[in-house]
Parts: C-alpha cells; structure tokens; sequence
C-alpha cells in the first residue's frame, strides 16, 4: 500500500503518488512548476492546475511542506524531519542544513523577550 493510499483523505490518484515521489525524491526544494514538467515526463496530459491541487492535498495532509524563502518562491520540501536551510547567494541553490542548533535559543528567547517559541525554523545566506 503506498504511502497516499493510507495518509491521504482522497481517493487514490496515480497523479498524486507520481507527485508525492518527485517531491519526495529531490532537494532541491522544486517549484510547482519544476514538479509539473518531471510529472509530465511520465504523465504528459497532467495540468499544472492538477501538480498544484496535489502539492497542495500533500501540504494538508502533512506528506510535504511548503517553503517560503526570502526569494517569495513556493517551494516544496519531501524532507519531513526538523531542519534549516542555506540559500546561497551567489547562485540561489538551496541546501539543507541538519545542524542541531539548540534549545538554549529559544531560552535566550524567551528570557530576552518573554516570547515562549516552541519551534523555529532558521534561513542562512552566503555562499556555498
């Protein structure tokens, strides 16, 4: 059984799961339209309304996440676990960054400010 069939609400789509897998099998954080021209390598009569009605079906069901960086593109993420990202400046390639940062800034936090954050997700810029 495939992982939409048990996770997500709607019927099964052929479409959905062919998504789900090019998102999931990338980090390069793809926009829709990326994902829209890998999908049509195997399905050449899908819309791109049909690539964002999914992606969007995926974000709700918590199967990927949307990303919004500084640039204002919407992103997708198939990386589900806690992590940041580097964007480089020099050449907009986005990497992930797994680095524990630490509990001890969102103590600083809450100490400096009085603002209790229970998550955080923090963008780095420079060059790779």
């Amino acid at each position: 059984m495939s992982v939409q069939r048990r996770k997500i609400g709607q019927r099964y789509s052929r479409q959905r799961e062919h998504i789900l897998k090019i998102v999931q099998n990338t980090d390069s954080h793809p926009t829709a339209d990326w994902v829209y021209e890998q999908a049509r390598a195997v399905i050449p009569n899908i819309s791109l309304g049909t690539v964002y009605r999914n992606l969007n079906l995926l974000v709700e069901e918590g199967l990927i996440q949307r990303v919004l960086l500084g640039d204002g593109i919407v992103r997708y993420d198939g990386k589900l676990g806690p992590h940041h990202h580097f964007i480089c400046t020099k050449t907009g390639k986005i990497y992930d960054v797994e680095v524990p940062i630490g509990d001890s800034l969102l103590k600083e936090l809450a100490a400096k400010t009085g603002l209790k954050a229970t998550s955080y997700k923090i963008e780095f810029y420079g060059e790779a």
